[in-house]
């Protein structure tokens, strides 16, 4: 007879159960239960399971895939999502089923006829009045699903293009083209590989899901508190620790969830608190927060849905893209660690108490081994397997490394958990990415891909610098209504043919693109990650937003060193000495912002930091034999200054001045060790 106690290393605590599916689970979805939950959870599992087997077992043909995984995706939505959040509840309501029911028969449909519209002649044969039913349906449905999930901008751009198809002999000049049939429309959208199913889709269903599944499965592990433990480990008790902590720890969650607002949501619940404690104001520690988790959604291996759709665009292979883009992160968050470190100096900021903070020892013992599944992951990339088996198969390796320690062990429960919150995660952007291939697939139908570019080549007047500000002109006034990745899909596909024609590589342009199309995020007066990080530190919207610009200086420079410099160079030694000038920019440039070295400086001391600042530029454009004598000038006239400032007298902020600010931010919340 078996002992009761036999199957209690199976258990799984019923605390730590709500916990992680509060943390693993998206904001804003329905929590159904009873036998709607239940049906939601295997209608969930069984696509992650699905997908999962996809990538490491039998792929079927990839159309199939994608029908496939709209025909549950889209129906979840309307299950997930009410129609209006003011009518939230937990359970769907009648409607909602009749539209989830619809979805999932327009994408039933292309399954079942798959190989009739494989056999038939694209826009010569006749299409069947249930196609143009169901195409219609599917097409009308994707665009609601958006609605629900990411809001109206994107809908209303989506059936601006359906009418600029439409309408295309009444438009003038360059803009006119021979137009289109709703009938070919649809058929262009539906019934072929060009609309609702191209590549951008198929990212989605394949790799991407995968890589949001592996961050997932991290989460539901304990990794993400780990990060953060070692992150304070690391960092904690150094002068303003809190802040350095959330640029740590944002940037190990980023790497793996590729969204800046749910990094926000998942560290800055416990690092915004901590930085208003030691000094830091609300919209300051907001600003830190929001910008170290954008700089997450630039840090490879994940980098958001953009970093696919970019590979697939481009070209280029994925790990090629993501080798590139590290020397960029680091400089990024090196700017963001140098602003703090002269903010903390500036406000007289000392870090945690030590006996507050976890030991690193003790972390990397208790749960070193979670960051096995990310070197894993490294390492099939770089060998040469595709980045759906790569991704799929760290998310086993991860399951099977949780065990190693009590406190990560996903066990049957926390699986199901896992497996459930992959596909809501999933969810959060499938709709999304339906219909920016629909746009695309507009943008592709009507040939208005090389009429913009002609555009933007008139109005630069062949200047590239002319044509970047163009460009990020035109990303930031996008970005104010749409999501980062549509932004992304949608300048790139209008504007990366002009930057190649104006002698930059086609991954170069598209790197430019994918940076600047990160600053609407932040970037008053619609910055989403800004809004979230204030709501947590209880400060005003636009104030944290605009000091998160202030922050952020790396995003507004970095993409201009890909056109002028030698970032994206196949010699290492060349990437290397580029990123030495830019790396002294950044360190410079806190200290003329704020005001502050070693000791407060004078307005003029800051005026004369001007000059390093711009030899340290030039050195970066230059080429490594006259850029170092740059460099070198630039580093002498920093040293200059700050002897400058050192034999200046000058007094510090008074103590009494920064326990005030302590007082007056302190927060009640306790650290994560509860001390």
């Amino acid at each position: 007879m078996i002992p009761k106690h036999f199957f209690s290393w199976l258990a799984t605590d019923p605390e730590r159960f709500e916990e992680t599916r509060e943390r693993a689970f998206p904001g804003g979805q329905r929590q159904p239960s009873g036998g709607v939950g239940l049906f939601i959870t295997l209608c969930c599992a069984g696509l992650a399971v699905f997908t999962l087997w996809q990538a490491l077992v039998a792929p079927i043909p990839a159309i199939k895939l994608r029908a496939s995984h709209l025909a549950v995706v889209i129906p979840m939505i309307f299950l997930l999502y009410p129609m209006f959040q003011s009518r939230k509840g937990d359970q769907p309501r009648l409607f909602d089923w009749v539209l989830a029911i619809l979805g999932c028969a327009a994408f039933v449909w292309v399954i079942l006829n798959y190989s009739r519209f494989q056999a038939r002649f694209a826009y010569y044969d006749p299409i069947l009045p249930l196609d143009m039913a169901f195409g219609v349906l599917a097409i009308a449905l994707v665009l609601e699903a958006t609605r629900r999930t990411v809001g109206m901008s994107i809908v209303v751009l989506n059936l601006f293009f359906i009418f600029y198809a439409l309408t295309g002999p009444y438009w003038p000049g360059l803009f006119e083209h021979r137009g289109t049939t709703p009938v070919r429309l649809v058929e262009h959208l539906y019934m072929l590989s060009d609309g609702i199913f191209n590549f951008i889709t198929g990212i989605t269903a394949t790799f991407l899901f995968t890589f949001l599944m592996f961050g997932a499965f991290l989460r539901v592990s304990g990794g993400d508190r780990i990060f953060t433990d070692l992150a304070l480990a690391i960092a904690g008790a150094k002068r303003g620790g809190p802040a350095k902590v959330s640029i740590i720890a944002s940037a190990m969650m980023g790497m793996l969830s590729g969204s800046t607002v749910s990094n926000v949501a998942t560290t800055g619940t416990m690092t915004i608190p901590m930085m208003k404690r030691t000094g830091f104001k609300p919209h300051e520690a907001g600003a830190i927060e929001s910008s170290a988790s954008l700089g997450g959604a630039m840090t490879p291996p994940l980098m958001g849905a953009g970093i696919f759709i970019m590979s697939a665009m481009t070209g280029e292979a994925l790990t090629t893209i993501m080798l590139y883009s590290i020397v960029p992160a680091l400089l990024y968050f090196l700017s963001l660690y140098a602003y703090v470190e002269f903010k903390a100096r500036k406000k007289g900021l000392a870090g945690l108490p030590a006996d507050e903070l976890p030991r690193l020892k003790e972390v990397l013992i208790n749960g070193g081994h979670i960051f096995l599944p990310v070197f894993l992951l490294i390492y099939l990339l770089i060998i040469g397997f595709t980045p759906f088996y790569a991704s799929a198969a760290s998310v086993v390796f991860v399951f099977v490394i949780s065990w190693a320690r009590k406190p990560t062990r996903i066990t049957p429960k926390l699986l199901i958990l896992a497996l459930e919150a992959s596909s809501r995660v999933v969810i959060t952007i499938s709709a999304l990415s339906v219909s920016a291939a629909m746009i695309y697939g507009v943008i592709t139908m009507t040939g208005l891909l090389g009429k913009v570019s002609s555009i933007i080549l008139a109005l630069s007047g062949g200047s590239l610098f002319i044509a970047l500000i163009l460009i990020a002109l035109m990303s930031y006034v996008l970005g104010m209504g749409l999501p980062v990745t549509a932004s992304y899909v949608l300048i790139a596909a209008l504007a990366a043919p002009a930057l190649g024609d104006l002698g930059l590589s086609i991954l170069a342009a598209h790197l430019i693109i994918f940076w600047f199309s990160q600053d609407s995020t932040i970037t008053p007066p619609i910055c989403m990650t800004a809004f979230v990080a204030a709501r947590i530190a209880k400060a005003p919207p636009m104030r944290t937003g605009w000091e998160a610009v202030k922050i952020s200086k790396a995003l507004y420079v970095v993409p201009f060193m890909f056109a002028y410099s030698q970032l994206l160079s196949d010699d290492w030694f060349e990437v290397a000495f580029d990123a030495l000038p830019l790396a002294a920019l950044f360190l410079t440039l806190p200290m003329l912002v704020e005001g502050h070295a070693h000791k407060p400086m004078t307005l003029l001391q800051r005026l004369a930091l001007i000059v390093p600042l711009g030899l340290f530029l030039t050195s970066a454009v230059l080429a490594s034999g006259p850029g170092i004598v740059w460099l070198l000038a630039g580093l002498v006239s920093v040293g200059a200054i700050l002897l400058w400032t050192h034999l200046r007298p000058g007094e510090s902020i008074m103590q009494a001045e920064v326990q005030m600010v302590q007082a007056a931010t302190a927060d009640p919340v306790a650290t994560p060790h509860g001390k």
